[in-house]
C-alpha cells in the first residue's frame, strides 16, 4: 500500500481525534456511576451546605464497625416533603418589605426544586397567631356578645392581601407543594372565653366550627390554593396569652367526626390530622383513633417537638400503623446556646430522628422573621423568642439565612416528594446517626450527623460497593448517588448489627396497597408496660382502645383506707385521696401540684387479698391529669415494699395495670414521670385474681384472621407481634388474661429470660449526706440499660430517678424524710435487689414567712416564667428564670419588707435541674444601697444550693451570679432560715 507523507499525517490526526473522543469515555462513565456527591455543614469551619469533592464507591467489603448499610429493597413511609410555616408575619415581610427582584430571588431559592432548596410543605395558620403583622383576627369576627352561627360574615379578605399571594407564588415554583392549615383559635363567639384568647369550644358549636373549616377550604380552593391537610386545633393542651384554645381528646374526637362528615358532604378531599402538639402525650391521638367514628376521618397525627421524644411517633405508628405522621411544628430560638446546639436539634433530632420514627414530612415554624424576631401580634403579650429560617431586614429587604435553613436544606434540596425512606442502620446519640431515602428517579440520599464529641470515620455500603468518609464532631452531611447496582459476589457490608427489627404484615384487604410495618426498637420498651413472670420479664404494648381482661371479680372497697403523698385540699379544691373510692367519677383525688417523679397514691385493702389488676379512671374532665409513667409496689405492713411488680406508661382516660397474681394488703402506685398537669384519679378499682399464679404471657396462637409473627433479637429477647386487619375487634389469650385488639392495630410482646440476667451489684453512693432534693449518684454494675422495674428507695420512699444506665443511677433525695440516717436500697431494672448504703439527711428549720416580700432581677425570661416573685410564692409549679445564659453580674434582689434575723438561704431550681448557679455571691443590706457580702455559693452540681453564714439582721438580700453557663438561672423557691444553732454539716 503506497501512502504519501501527507496522507500518513492526515490518518494519524484522525486516529488521535477518534482516541480523544472515545477512549476516555469509558472511565468517565464508570466514575459517574460510582461517584457520590457530598454536601457538608461544618459550623466550626464556617461551611454551610457546601459541596465537597465527590467520593467514589469501591467494590470492597468493609469491616468498619461504623458501617451504614443502605438497602432500598426495604421501604418504609412515602415522603410528602419538608417545609416551614408561611405565617402572617412571614408573608407580610416577603410581600411588603422586599423589592420584586429580591422576592423573586428569595422565593426561587426557597421553593424551586431545581435551582433552590425545594421546600414542598407549607403550614399556614387559619387566622391570627402570636406572629402577625396586625392584631387578632378570624374569618368571622363579631362584636362582643354577638354570634354568627350561619357564618354569614365569613371572609378570607385579610389573607388575600399578602398570605394567599405568597402561597400562590410558592405553588407556581413547586406545583407538588402541599398546604397544611391550622387554626390557633376559632372565632371568639364559638368559645367559652368569647375571645380568641383562652377558653374552650362551647358545647353547641361543633357543627359551626366544622362548617368554618369547610368554608375556609372552599374559599382557598377558589383562589387557586388547594389545602391538602388541616388540623382541628394548634396545641390543644394549653391556652397561651396569644390566640389559642384548650381542646381535650374527647372534644377533638367529636370535632373531627363533625369535620369529616362536613367534608364528605361537600366532597372535600382535604385530610384531617389529629393532635398537633408535643411528643409527650401519645395517648391523645390514640384516644381519637380508638373512636371508630372519628378515626375514619382522622388521617394521622401532627407532632410538635417542644417536649417528649420522637420515639412517640413510632409508638403510635405501631399501635395504629395505617395513620400518617407529620412533624408539624419545630423551631429554634433564644434558648439555644449557639448555632451548634441549634443544628443538633434541627438536623439530628427533627429531621434524622423524626424521619426514622415514621414522619412523612417535617415542617419548621416561621419561614421568615425580622431582626427583632417579629413582627408580633400587637393585640397580645407575645414574646420574641423564636427564630425563623430566614431573617429579613424590613428596611432594605436583605436576607440572612439562619442555621435552621441549612439544616432543612440538607433534606429538602435532595429528598424529593414521592421518595421513600429506605433501610439504613444507625448508631444512636453520641455517634453517627443517619436516615436514607430513594427518590422516584431511583437516586439515593443519605443524611448523617455526628452527634459524638470526636471525629468518626464511617463506611457506607450499598449492595456490593462501599465508600468511607470522615465526619467531624457536630458536622452534618448529605450524600447522593445514582441507584445503579454494582455486580459482584458478596455484599460490601458484613457484621452489621442492628437492634431494631421490622415485622411486615401483608394486607388482606383488597383496598390496601402497602404492607403494615411494625417496628421493634429497644427504645420502645421504656414506654411500654413491664411485669415479672416467673423467670421472665414481659414487656407489652397496649394501644388506647385495646384492653386486657381478667377473670377475677371486682374487690369490695368498703373496708379500704387510702392515702397519698399530697393532695390539693390545701388549695381549696378539697380533692382528697378518699374521693377516688367514693363511687362518684365526678369527684377526684389530685396531687395539688404538677406531677413529679416520686408522687404516690396508696390503698390499704384492710386485710391481705389476692388481685391481678388495678384500674384508674381519670374522668372526662381530667384529660391531661394522668400519671405519665408509673411503678406499682405491694406490702403486707405498709412499711417494707421490696421492688416494683409492674411499670408502665399512663394514658388519657382509663389506665389498666395488670400484675402477676399478688396477695398483699397494701398497694402503692408511684409516679416515675413528670408533667405540668396534676395527677388525678376519679376512681380506683382492684380486681381479684382468678388464678393463684396468673400472669401475662406472650401469645403462641391467635384466632382466625389475626396475624402473628415472632423474632429473636441478638440479645435473646423473644418478640411477638399480633396484627389485626379483620375489620373488627378480636380476642386472644395472653397467659391467664384475654387481650382485645381493635381492628387496624397491633400488639407487641417482648419476653426476656430474667434467670440469665447477671446479678446487679451496688458499688458506691455519692454524696453520702445532704438535703432533700440533692442529687446522688449510685455506681455499680448490671443495673439494666433502662429503669424497668428498678428503683432506689430512701427508707420506704422511692426516689426521683434522673437517669439510669447499666453501671450508674442518678437519683434525687425525696421530700418527707426526717433528719438523720436513712437506709438506701437499690433494685435493678429486673426488680432484683442490688444492695444499698445509708445517707445522712440534713434537716433545716422552718423557713421564714415570705408574706409581703418582693423580688426584682436584672434579667427576666420572656417565656412567662420570668417573674422574680415566682420564687417567693411557695408554689413548686412556678419559677423565676433569667431567660439568658448565666453571666457574671446576673442577679436578683429580695426585699423582705422589714429587717429579719437569719443565717441561711436556699436556692432550689426544682425540675429545672441544670439551671442552678455555677457560682454566686450573697450580699445583705438594711437600706438597699449599702451592701455587705456574707457568703459565696460554689456549684457542686446540685439543684438545691444552700449558703450558710454568720447571723445577719437585714432587710434586703441580693444574690449575684459570678460564673457563666449556657443554661438559664432558674429558681423555683427561695427560702431564708434562722437556725437556733449552727450545724457544721449544713454548710
Amino acid at each position: 500500500m503506497n501512502i504519501t507523507k501527507k496522507s500518513f499525517l492526515l490518518l494519524l490526526v484522525s486516529i488521535m481525534c477518534i482516541s480523544l473522543v472515545f477512549i476516555p469515555s469509558y472511565p468517565i462513565q464508570a466514575a459517574e456511576r460510582n461517584s457520590v456527591q457530598v454536601w457538608l455543614t461544618d459550623i466550626s469551619g464556617d461551611k454551610w451546605l457546601e459541596q465537597q469533592d465527590d467520593v467514589l464507591f469501591q467494590t470492597v467489603q468493609t469491616t468498619n464497625p461504623l458501617t451504614i448499610n443502605v438497602d432500598a429493597s426495604r421501604k418504609y413511609q412515602e415522603v410528602q416533603g419538608f417545609g416551614a410555616g408561611m405565617t402572617d408575619s412571614s408573608a407580610w415581610l416577603i410581600r411588603n418589605k422586599m423589592s420584586e427582584s429580591q422576592r423573586t430571588e428569595l422565593m426561587s431559592n426557597l421553593f424551586d426544586p431545581s435551582s433552590g432548596i425545594g421546600l414542598s410543605l407549607l403550614r399556614t395558620p387559619m387566622g391570627a397567631t402570636d406572629f402577625n403583622a396586625s392584631g387578632n383576627y378570624s374569618y368571622d369576627d363579631m362584636p362582643a356578645g354577638e354570634t354568627d352561627p350561619t357564618l354569614a360574615g365569613f371572609s378570607i379578605e385579610h389573607d388575600e392581601e399578602y398570605i394567599i399571594p405568597a402561597l400562590k407564588e410558592a405553588l407556581s415554583l413547586n406545583p407538588s407543594m402541599k398546604i397544611m392549615a391550622t387554626p390557633w383559635s376559632p372565632p371568639g363567639w364559638m368559645k367559652t372565653s368569647d375571645s380568641m384568647i383562652g377558653g374552650t369550644l362551647k358545647d353547641g358549636y361543633y357543627d359551626e366550627l366544622a362548617n368554618y373549616f369547610v368554608k375556609y377550604v372552599q374559599a382557598y380552593e377558589n383562589t387557586g390554593v388547594p389545602v391538602s391537610y388541616v388540623t382541628p386545633q394548634n396545641e390543644p393542651m394549653g391556652t397561651p396569652t396569644y390566640p389559642g384554645m384548650f381542646l381535650s381528646a374527647y372534644q377533638e374526637s367529636a370535632l373531627i367526626k363533625e369535620m369529616g362528615e362536613a367534608f364528605a358532604a361537600n366532597r372535600i378531599s382535604t385530610k384531617i390530622l389529629a393532635w398537633d402538639h408535643n411528643w409527650d402525650v401519645p395517648s391523645y391521638p390514640e384516644k381519637i383513633f380508638s373512636d371508630s367514628e372519628a378515626s375514619k376521618y382522622a388521617a394521622g397525627t401532627g407532632w410538635h417537638i417542644y417536649s417528649g421524644n420522637p420515639i412517640s411517633q413510632t409508638l403510635v405508628h405501631n399501635d395504629y400503623p395505617g395513620k400518617e405522621v407529620f412533624i408539624t411544628e419545630a423551631t429554634g430560638g433564644i434558648w439555644q446556646a449557639n448555632d451548634q446546639e441549634a443544628f443538633y436539634d434541627s438536623l439530628h433530632t427533627w429531621i434524622i430522628n423524626g424521619m426514622r420514627n415514621w414522619a412523612d414530612g417535617v415542617i419548621l415554624w416561621n419561614i421568615a422573621l425580622d431582626p427583632d424576631r417579629g413582627p408580633l401580634n400587637s393585640d397580645t403579650d407575645g414574646e420574641a423568642w423564636v427564630r425563623g429560617l430566614l431573617t429579613i431586614n424590613p428596611v432594605n429587604g436583605e436576607v440572612t439565612k439562619n442555621v435552621d435553613y441549612y439544616a432543612l436544606a440538607h433534606a429538602s434540596k435532595f429528598v424529593k416528594t414521592g421518595a421513600y425512606r429506605i433501610y439504613s442502620n444507625t448508631f444512636g446519640d453520641g455517634s453517627v446517626e443517619n436516615v436514607a431515602f430513594q427518590n422516584p428517579d431511583g437516586s439515593k440520599v443519605l443524611i448523617a450527623y455526628n452527634s459524638g464529641i470526636e471525629s468518626k470515620t464511617i463506611s457506607v455500603a450499598d449492595g456490593k460497593r462501599s465508600f468511607e468518609y470522615t465526619l467531624n464532631a457536630g458536622d452534618g452531611v448529605t450524600f447522593t448517588w445514582s441507584g445503579s447496582k454494582k455486580k459482584g459476589s458478596s455484599p460490601a457490608a458484613i457484621h452489621v448489627s442492628d437492634p431494631t427489627h421490622d415485622f411486615r404484615f401483608k394486607p388482606k384487604k383488597k383496598s390496601a396497597s402497602d404492607s403494615a410495618i411494625i417496628t421493634y426498637d429497644p427504645a420502645l420498651l421504656d414506654y411500654q408496660n413491664t411485669i415479672p413472670a416467673e423467670n421472665s420479664l414481659i414487656t407489652y404494648s397496649l394501644p388506647v382502645g385495646a384492653s386486657i381482661q381478667t377473670g377475677g371479680k371486682l374487690l369490695d372497697r368498703s373496708g379500704w383506707t387510702v392515702t397519698a403523698s399530697s393532695n390539693s385540699v390545701g388549695n381549696g379544691s378539697g380533692d382528697a385521696a378518699v374521693n377516688a373510692i367514693d363511687g362518684d367519677l365526678g369527684t377526684r383525688w389530685t396531687t395539688g401540684h404538677g406531677l413529679k417523679n416520686g408522687d404516690w397514691y396508696q390503698v390499704n385493702l384492710g386485710s391481705p387479698a389476692s388481685f391481678d389488676q388495678i384500674v384508674l379512671e381519670n374522668g372526662v374532665n381530667s384529660s391531661f391529669d394522668y400519671m405519665t409513667k408509673y411503678q406499682v409496689y405491694v406490702s403486707n405492713d405498709g412499711v417494707n415494699w421490696s421492688s416494683a411488680i409492674a411499670q408502665g406508661s399512663g394514658v388519657i382516660g382509663k389506665i389498666t395495670i395488670t400484675v402477676p397474681t399478688q396477695t398483699a394488703q397494701y398497694i402503692r402506685i408511684v409516679s416515675t414521670g413528670q408533667s405540668g398537669f396534676w395527677w388525678s384519679i376519679g376512681e380506683i378499682n382492684v380486681y381479684g385474681s382468678s388464678s393463684e399464679t396468673g400472669s401475662i404471657a406472650a401469645p403462641t396462637k391467635v384466632s382466625k384472621g389475626l396475624q402473628l409473627q415472632n423474632w429473636t433479637s441478638t440479645e435473646g429477647a423473644q418478640v411477638t407481634v399480633v396484627y389485626n386487619e379483620t375489620g373488627s375487634s378480636r380476642n386472644f389469650p395472653i397467659g391467664s388474661f384475654t387481650y382485645t385488639l381493635p381492628d387496624g392495630t397491633s400488639a407487641m410482646f417482648t419476653t426476656k429470660d430474667s434467670s440469665s440476667f447477671p446479678t446487679p451489684a451496688f458499688g458506691s453512693l455519692t454524696p453520702i449526706e445532704g438535703l432533700a432534693g440533692y442529687k446522688v449518684t449510685i455506681d455499680g454494675s448490671n443495673f439494666g440499660n433502662v429503669q424497668g422495674l428498678g428503683t432506689v428507695n430512701f427508707g420506704s420512699i422511692p426516689a426521683n430517678i434522673s437517669s439510669w444506665s447499666d453501671s450508674s443511677i442518678v437519683a434525687y433525695v425525696p421530700d418527707g424524710l426526717q433528719s438523720g440516717t436513712v437506709a438506701v436500697s437499690v433494685y435493678g431494672s429486673n426488680g432484683s435487689y442490688s444492695g444499698g448504703s445509708s445517707f445522712n439527711v440534713k434537716g433545716l428549720p422552718a423557713a421564714l414567712s415570705k408574706t409581703g416580700w418582693t423580688a426584682t432581677a436584672t434579667d427576666i425570661s420572656p417565656w412567662g416564667d420570668g417573674n422574680p416573685e415566682n420564687m417567693l410564692d411557695d408554689n413548686v409549679n412556678t419559677r423565676y428564670s433569667s431567660g439568658t445564659g448565666q453571666y457574671n453580674g446576673l442577679s436578683f434582689t429580695v426585699d423582705m419588707g422589714q429587717t429579719q434575723t437569719f443565717n441561711k438561704i436556699m436556692l432550689d431550681s426544682g425540675s429545672s435541674i441544670g439551671d442552678y448557679s455555677r457560682s454566686a455571691d450573697v450580699y445583705v443590706s438594711t437600706d438597699g444601697t449599702d451592701w455587705n457580702k456574707v457568703s459565696s455559693i460554689v456549684s457542686d452540681g446540685q439543684q438545691v444550693q444552700l449558703a450558710t453564714f454568720n447571723t445577719q439582721t437585714a432587710r434586703y438580700i441580693k444574690v449575684v451570679n459570678t460564673g457563666s453557663a449556657g443554661t438559664w438561672w432558674s429558681i423555683t423557691e427561695f427560702n431564708v432560715y434562722n437556725a437556733a444553732a449552727e450545724d457544721p454539716t449544713d454548710g
